[in-house]
């Protein structure tokens, strides 16, 4: 019997996994749709840790903060991305793109157009695949 609960217990988490994909998409495709495009100003940005362990080289993780205003109001969030090793120094004239939802201005994101789509297309893909995984199971 333990050993059925336990196959229950991973069958749940891949969905509760797979679910969280779906909302991240959903989250996306509604930025994608019906989000406002917008100059943030960069709040922060810095390198995190040292060169990333993968085969491409000079591949560095990059964490960086925004600040945009909409509705009279600023909004903040923060993002990372993956550059080479040209390390940009941080002063007040860096601004970015991000789209945020009208209604809903903390829902926001850095847009980058394609890496946006893709991102959509990808955790869409890796959520209904995990769904449909956990119910084999």
């Amino acid at each position: 019997m333990g050993l059925k609960n336990r196959s229950n217990f991973g069958k749940w988490l891949i969905a509760i996994v797979g679910a969280m994909f779906l909302i991240y998409s959903v989250f996306l495709l509604a930025l994608t749709l019906f989000g406002t495009d917008v100059n943030a100003k960069v709040t922060s940005y810095r390198q995190e840790y040292g060169e990333r362990n993968e085969t491409i080289r000079n591949q560095y993780t990059y964490l960086f903060g925004y600040e945009f205003e909409a509705n009279g109001k600023k909004y903040s969030g923060t993002g990372q991305k993956i550059g080479n090793s040209v390390f940009l120094k941080h002063n007040d004239t860096m601004f970015m793109k991000v789209r945020y939802l009208p209604s809903y201005p903390f829902l926001n994101s850095a847009y980058d157009g394609n890496k946006t789509h893709l991102n959509l297309l990808i955790s869409l893909i890796v959520g209904i695949g995990l769904l449909l995984t956990s119910r084999k199971m």
